[in-house]
């Protein structure tokens, strides 16, 4: 299973969730008529030029990936900006999408500017020499939300965007983005994510960058070709962490997607995604993820309580039970540390996919709890 058939998956969920009466299931054979959506799509290129990074590299000809569904109305007042998860892009966000979601389209513009090292926007696999592969520079959480303010009032000329919201390290960038722009945003949700990347976190992350460097043929990052064992080393590492023992031992992972006959067809159906995404791009967003931390800003010198402060905007933080990544309990001081902030755990057994807001990863019935506490907060905010 590759990034293409992935997309797939996506694209049918997307359609099925764009008819008045959603279903979800995508075993479902679905026309091409039926896979046109009811709201205007598209996907653009944002220039960055030389875009000078955090660390005070400068990123040579740097451009977001960005894609827009649904249409900004005149005061500009319904834009929604939807970060992107590890791995993932605006197609896995889409699956988010329909006319009865939470998330609707025809409601809303919705703004997805795709992570660096993602693949999509700038990233070691598509940067010209002297920054291609190994040499692409570090990355922050930061130099993402710069990028994205950038986008978002320059291009669109939106000073003031409804909502923010991610899943996964698209909920760490959430946080990020509130602390710093927190007094200008309606509000921020981050599903299955934290504002700082934990010690326990940062040592599962760096088990998982080890296993693919120490295939042979990843060579400091200029292989040839894709280095194979590495990149299965890594997706099995961290497909450990998508549920946890209970999961996994009711096989819950077996009902992904199209289902699975066996735990061994699940994982070579990991592999395969792994095996399709670019090994410094992976290793690139790894990276980001294990620099999380809020507090790492100018602004904040390194002091996260003191960012978390700084999120005056309302914020609904929503973790999985479930989560190994993002364990409920480590949001708990983080939202205390915030001057308007609701926690709302998603009580699941579907482990840190439950974020996903999409059938094919998740259970119906964490779907609607999402959508209605989504629902809810964006009545309070606009």
């Amino acid at each position: 299973m590759n990034r293409r058939k992935f997309i797939e998956y996506s694209i049918k969920t997307i359609a099925l969730a764009s008819v008045p009466i959603i279903n979800f299931f995508p075993k479902v054979n679905i026309s091409e008529d039926e896979k046109k959506l009811p709201w205007s799509s598209n996907t653009f290129k944002f220039p960055l030029e030389n875009f000078k990074l955090q660390s005070g590299e400068t990123l040579n000809n740097a451009f977001l990936l960005v894609n827009v569904n649904g249409e900004l109305n005149q005061s500009k007042s319904n834009a929604i900006i939807f970060a992107t998860c590890f791995a993932g892009s605006h197609k896995f966000n889409q699956m988010a999408y329909g006319i009865n979601r939470a998330l609707n389209p025809l409601k809303y513009c919705i703004i997805t500017p795709n992570l660096f090292c993602s693949g999509y926007s700038s990233s070691p696999s598509n940067t010209s020499p002297l920054q291609d592969g190994p040499r692409f520079p570090s990355v922050t959480y930061y130099d993402n939300i710069n990028a994205q303010d950038k986008l978002i009032s320059e291009y669109f000329g939106i000073t003031n965007p409804l909502m923010y919201l991610g899943f996964s390290m698209g909920a760490q960038q959430a946080f990020h983005w509130g602390a710093l722009h927190g007094e200008k945003t309606g509000g921020i949700i981050p599903l299955c994510g934290t504002a700082k990347t934990t010690t326990q976190n940062w040592i599962t992350l760096e088990g998982c960058k080890l296993a693919l460097q120490s295939d042979v043929n990843y060579n400091n990052g200029d292989y040839s070709s894709p280095p194979k064992k590495g990149l299965k080393a890594f997706s099995r590492n961290y497909t450990s962490t998508l549920f946890d023992k209970e999961g996994y031992e009711e096989g819950l992972h077996l009902n992904l997607f199209d289902g699975f006959e066996d735990t061994e067809s699940y994982l070579n159906f990991m592999d395969s995604f792994f095996g399709s995404i670019d090994a410094n791009d992976l290793l690139g967003m790894l990276n980001t993820w294990q620099m999380g931390d809020i507090g790492k800003h100018k602004k904040f010198n390194n002091n996260t309580k003191k960012a978390l402060a700084n999120i005056n905007c309302p914020a609904l933080v929503m973790p999985s039970s479930t989560d190994l990544s993002f364990p409920a309990r480590n949001n708990i001081p983080e939202v205390k540390g915030m001057p308007n902030a609701e926690l709302k755990v998603i009580k699941t057994k579907h482990g840190h996919l439950a974020g996903g807001m999409s059938t094919t990863l998740t259970s119906q019935e964490d779907v609607a709890f999402i959508d209605k506490n989504i629902r809810e907060f964006l009545k309070k905010i606009t």
